[in-house]
């Protein structure tokens, strides 16, 4: 904990006395939580706990059933899959005004619950914990584009790297908004060029060099092509690209004869997808017009679609359903494998001296995914400790992730709701399946005991006499049964919808700062537009599960092990550090984050920490050459254990602190690197990929 950190507990913004700690492991702990000003924390009972707010996935307010005699609970989900609840016990209490008043601790949680809302959903970027964070970590940043191009041959000698250039045709976003302000392209395009092509592209985002490899092919990144319906062109944008697939030729050299069809145009999208955004105005290249390159689809979903099933399984684990987990594991696995089958592709190209052009719909989630893997795994350079913080500067900052939308470290408003738990009941025996065959799969609160009561089937020992209409379904069969059941519940479900609404009005008419819906009703000063929930996504965690699977399956090949990769999936959330809180250059500079906050980089790569992150394996198998490029088996995946599964026991260095990050809680004992060297076939859950998954990536 930093000094500031100290300053920040003393003068807290919230504290609530008797408070139970619930752990998944179903220990309880008593003790004090405290809200501050970027962190919540609890301590006590043997057990403490510290979760900065940006790492709040969803909140939810848990109203005591009536008669149950538990106390109000907050529920807290977080992004590193710790979920924990904070339940009042009856404890006496005081705000952090030092007044010293004491009021009910169950109405006071009610009043956590709303300072945690309001801390937790920010107006700005700006009041993120980075902007405030005091630690001094040295140079911002390792990455410097001039000095990486030329590393890989730029603008140097008489090869391939000749026939490129460095262009400030973007120095002022000018050009493209969200790249960054120095390009590398064919030296033969003039700028004009370049600012006619940028029209043609979604967002401005013109085909640029990712990376150039020694045999004269290069990865180039873009958008998608704004065609539309009426198939629209752009000669400039042809030129562009012609130039490209000829920039490993030698100067005034004829097209050698098998060129025709070789390069590829990746669009990561299914194909149904990119076709249905012509009816935008919008699309995939018309390969007439390219005709030295092919059109490969690789069937990547969409963030939506990849949301969706981080959702199932971070609420099968939650809920500890066996029945779904193993559903929701190899979903998940499905989407990771269908991105390295296109790494593949890439590699594979670029082996054969091809050149790809690579772009999903905007050129800043599934592209960034597979330019960023196709290198690490052709460049050794990438898979140093300095040359991944290059790659991932590169790739994914200069080039316009969208961090701060895809993780969502401003909050969401809608994501911290208020329930009522469900009152406890006897269900007869022969409903006492019903329960088994949910399996919505919903992005809701833990298990059960957050469900409202208006969603809980009647007992049936409490039936009225049936009459009329319903008598004559009771004499019937089997199916006049079934439905005499389902027409009294529906009713009995109705009058307690009716009852509970009442209930609420009456509630949120007490606690208006506990109102649902978007943030006018709790957030009215704030002067903050709509939340765009919908604009999260898992894209740069899916990256490191795949750099996860890189490594698993190539263990001597990185210098770090896994324990860096955890780190980064923390920071990525956390918001400590500037690296991540941006979607783009231009908003990076608007922000001054250099100045104003830390690098991450700087932090992880000090001298002192540094030694936590080595691989002891790195390099040590003599029979693999250093350049030798990885090559991505997608027919044995593995779960991320140490993720996914991670456990915050009471005490545990572990649990999310601003100044050290989480300890890897991976099952197995011992270095993550010696455990895959001693049983790298022994996958967890013995989960693998079916090879159906490692498909043709033009399959669709």
């Amino acid at each position: 904990m930093t000094d500031d950190d100290d300053a920040d507990a003393d003068g807290c913004a919230m504290r609530v006395d008797g408070v139970r700690l619930e752990l998944q492991d179903g220990s309880v702990h008593p003790g004090t939580l405290r809200l501050g000003p970027h962190h919540l924390r609890f301590a006590g009972g043997g057990a403490s706990l510290e979760v900065g707010y940006p790492m709040i996935r969803s909140a939810v307010l848990e109203r005591p059933a009536a008669g149950s005699g538990d106390g109000a609970a907050i529920g807290l989900r977080c992004h590193d899959f710790l979920a924990v609840r904070l339940r009042s016990g009856g404890g006496g209490s005081s705000d952090g005004s030092g007044s010293g008043s004491t009021i009910g601790s169950e109405r006071l949680l009610y009043a956590a619950f709303a300072a945690l809302k309001r801390l937790a959903c920010v107006a700005s970027v700006r009041d993120l914990y980075a902007f405030s964070y005091a630690g001094r970590h040295g140079a911002w940043e390792p990455y410097d584009a001039r000095a990486e191009f030329a590393r890989m041959g730029v603008g140097r000698g008489a090869g391939a790297g000749s026939r490129w250039r460095l262009s400030d045709a973007n120095r002022g976003f000018g050009l493209c908004a969200t790249y960054p302000p120095v390009l590398a392209v064919p030296a033969r395009i003039s700028d004009t060029t370049l600012a006619y092509a940028a029209r043609h592209r979604s967002k401005g985002r013109l085909p640029v060099l990712s990376f150039l490899h020694p045999n004269g092919a290069s990865i180039t990144r873009a958008s998608q092509p704004m065609v539309g319906l009426s198939q629209a062109r752009s000669v400039q944008d042809e030129k562009l690209v012609e130039a490209i697939v000829a920039s490993s030729e030698p100067h005034g050299a004829a097209p050698r004869p098998d060129a025709r069809r070789r390069h590829a145009i990746i669009d990561a999208r299914p194909t149904t997808n990119a076709v249905a955004n012509r009816a935008v105005g919008a699309g995939s290249e018309n390969m007439d017009h390219y005709r030295r390159c092919r059109k490969v689809y690789l069937g990547i979903d969409n963030i939506h679609v990849m949301r969706d099933a981080l959702d199932r399984l971070a609420a099968a684990l939650l809920a500890r359903d066996r029945r779904r987990l193993p559903a929701a594991k190899a979903r998940w696995l499905r989407h990771i494998a269908d991105i390295l089958v296109g790494v593949r592709t890439i590699v594979d190209d670029v082996r054969a001296q091809n050149h790809v052009v690579v772009h999903c719909s905007d050129g800043w989630d599934r592209t960034a995914q597979l330019t960023s893997l196709a290198q690490l795994c052709l460049d050794p350079f990438y898979r140093s400790m300095r040359g991944f913080a290059v790659l991932v500067e590169k790739e994914w900052v200069s080039f316009g992730h969208q961090f701060a939308l895809r993780c969502g470290h401003t909050g969401h408003p809608a994501r911290f709701t208020v329930a009522r738990a469900a009152a406890p009941r006897a269900r007869p025996a022969d409903n006492a399946s019903d329960d088994d065959n949910d399996d919505d799969g919903d992005d809701a609160d833990d298990a059960r005991s957050t469900a409202s009561a208006q969603d809980a089937p009647p007992p049936d020992a409490a039936d009225p006499p049936a009459d009329g209409l319903d008598a004559l379904l009771q004499a019937g069969s089997m199916f006049g049964r079934l439905a005499s059941r389902a027409l009294r519940g529906a009713q009995s479900r109705i009058s307690s919808a009716i009852q509970a609404a009442a209930d609420d009005d009456e509630f949120f008419a007490e606690h208006p700062t506990l109102q649902p819906g978007p943030a006018g009703r709790g957030f009215a000063g704030l002067g903050r537009g709509p939340q765009h929930d919908h604009e999260t996504s898992p894209v740069f965690h899916q990256f490191l599960d795949c750099v996860y699977q890189l490594w698993v399956q190539n263990p001597a090949a990185f210098e770090f092990g896994e324990r860096f990769l955890l780190d980064l999936f923390h920071h990525l959330h956390a918001a400590q550090f500037g690296t991540f809180i941006a979607n783009s250059m231009k908003e990076r500079r608007a922000l001054d984050l250099d100045a104003a906050t830390q690098s991450v980089w700087a932090w992880i790569l000090d001298p002192a920490r540094r030694p936590r992150y080595l691989n002891p394996l790195y390099g040590a198998d003599p029979a693999r050459p250093a350049d030798r490029p990885l090559l991505p088996d997608v027919q044995f995946l593995r779960y991320w254990t140490a993720l996914f599964e991670r456990r915050d026991p009471p005490g545990d260095e572990s649990a999310v602190a601003a100044e050290e990050p989480p300890a890897a809680t991976a099952a197995e004992e011992g270095p993550a690197s010696k455990e895959v060297v001693d049983g790298l076939a022994a996958a967890v859950d013995d989960l693998m990929i079916p090879n159906a998954w490692a498909a043709d990536p033009q399959r669709l």
